[in-house]
């Protein structure tokens, strides 16, 4: 918790206190976690359904299982199927946030 107040108030001195209130309650996770976010990243980011870019944040402790390389083929599918199933419930590709997460936007 103590963590969280820290980096809201971090967020609030560079965006403004409404903007980072914001961003971190509707952080993009994965909607079955039922404990907080222990890694989240706040940044200013674009997503495709977006109009303009906004503060957003990413519980990356979620996305980081798909930034790395499966070992064998039945990790790379079950990777996939699970990358699969997260886009189902988020309702968007996790490229975007991928390539954020990766630095390369």
């Amino acid at each position: 918790m103590f963590s969280r107040k820290v980096s809201i108030a971090a967020a609030c001195l560079l965006f403004g206190p409404a903007t980072a209130w914001a961003a971190f309650e509707d952080c993009l996770q994965d909607p079955n976690r039922t404990f907080p976010c222990p890694h989240q990243l706040v940044r200013i980011m674009q997503l495709p359904d977006q109009p303009e870019p906004a503060v957003r944040c990413i519980c990356v402790s979620d996305f980081a299982p798909f930034l790395q390389t499966p070992e064998s083929e039945v990790a790379q599918i079950r990777q996939r199927m699970d990358k699969r199933q997260l886009e189902a419930q988020l309702g968007m590709e996790l490229e975007p946030i991928l390539r954020v997460l990766r630095r390369e936007d």
